[in-house]
């Protein structure tokens, strides 16, 4: 099964999320501010990011590929003007026999009374058809939700944003003990 992930660092820690859910995954996570004609031999390299390994795709010819031949793609949309190769129109050519599956951009500010950035969610999430949107997680979970920052949501979020992405795949969910584990261990933001 080759799992594809676009989108910014939220999706980076999504990739080493998806990856574990089971072993023969082949996980990988498109830069989207590739790199055009630079040879890369393998098409991706191992880095970490905040202390995991992820396979990244640098190499725009070799991220088109990737993405020909995934089984799902899991993406943020992204503007036209951020990315020329990844945007959604881009995505909807390149993804031949591969299932497209959008999620949330999260950005959010719990303390905030007037709730701006969940209402911008809100509004994102409804005009780009959002399969998985992050509010939907937020009002379903409440507090549960906290953030390190306005876009580094805690762990707690990135289980749940698995835990809905199984659901549409049909994929197996992580076990008790497995929750638990990353639940402590805080990857990538606490």
């Amino acid at each position: 099964m080759k799992i594809t992930l676009i989108g910014n660092c939220q999706t980076i820690a999504l990739t080493w999320y998806l990856k574990q859910l089971n072993k023969d995954f082949d996980v990988k996570w498109i830069q989207i501010h590739g790199e055009l004609g630079k040879k890369i031999e393998s098409g991706f390299v191992t880095a970490k990011f905040q202390g995991k390994k992820i396979c990244k795709i640098k190499n725009v010819q070799c991220g088109i590929k990737r993405l020909q031949v995934s089984d799902f793609v899991i993406f943020q949309n992204i503007r036209l003007s951020t990315s020329p190769h990844y945007n959604l129109k881009e995505l909807q050519k390149h993804v031949r026999k591969g299932k497209l599956i959008s999620i949330s951009s999260f950005f959010y500010e719990p303390e905030d009374p007037e709730q701006k950035s969940l209402k911008g969610m809100i509004e994102r999430a409804k005009n780009q058809n959002i399969d998985v949107p992050a509010h939907k997680i937020i009002e379903k979970h409440g507090s549960k939700i906290t953030v390190q920052k306005k876009n580094h949501p805690h762990v707690f979020y990135f289980l749940e944003l698995v835990r809905e992405i199984c659901a549409k795949t049909g994929w197996d969910y992580y076990s008790d003990d497995q929750y638990n584990q990353y639940l402590k261990e805080g990857y990538p933001f606490g």
